[in-house]
Parts: C-alpha cells; structure tokens; sequence
C-alpha cells in the first residue's frame, strides 16, 4: 500500500458540504456525476482528495469509504485472495478512467484500493 488516495462522504447538502469544507482550507477541484452529484475537495497542493456524494433518498449521510493507493492493483487483489480475503473487482470506473477493487473490513466498512496513475 502507498498511501491514502482519498476518502469519501456522503452528504445531505452538496453545496453546503463544499462551503464548509472551503472554510476548513479546502479547495474545489472538480465537480463531477460520479454515482450522483459529487464533488471532490482537495486540502493543500499534494493532500488527500474528500469526496462528496450527494446523498440518494436510501442513503444515510456519513462516512462511505476510504481509498488507498497501490502500485499494481493485480497484484494487490491476488495477495489479498491468497489470505482468504473477499475482494470485489478490479474494475474499471467508466466516469473517472480509474481502476479499482473493493474489501470490507471485519466490521462491513468499505475499502478502496485504488491503482495509481503512473
């Protein structure tokens, strides 16, 4: 694992999650339609994305998961499975080009694992 790549919340007000989070430091960088209206927030030049969903009327406003980036997402997903891990994917994002797989912690919290751009 590298690093964090991002983490993602759901929220129950787009516009006022961005508001908020600009007077915390953050800046927009995009706003995109990625399961939903979303936007991504970015603190410092080289710090980690927030991702804000607008949540959907059978969503709870929270956390939704967070992401971490690996250098070869292959590989990552076989040594997961070698220890007995369930993993989701690797697939490909059609709206952000990015490829991805998904885990549950023991307690069911999603995790990303994200490949990263070379």
């Amino acid at each position: 694992m590298l690093g964090f790549d991002h983490i993602d919340f759901t929220v129950k007000d787009l516009d006022e999650a961005i508001a908020f989070y600009g007077k915390l430091g953050f800046t927009l960088v995009r706003r995109l339609d990625h399961g939903g209206e979303s936007a991504q927030m970015l603190i410092g030049s080289e710090g980690v994305i927030v991702d804000l969903h607008l949540a959907r009327s059978t969503q709870n406003p929270g956390y939704n998961h967070i992401a971490v980036s690996v250098e070869d997402l292959d590989y990552a997903v076989e040594e997961l499975r070698s220890h007995g891990i369930d993993v989701d994917g690797p697939m490909i994002v059609q709206a952000t080009g990015r490829k991805l797989a998904t885990i549950r912690d023991p307690s069911g919290f999603l995790i990303q694992l994200v490949e990263s751009e070379k």
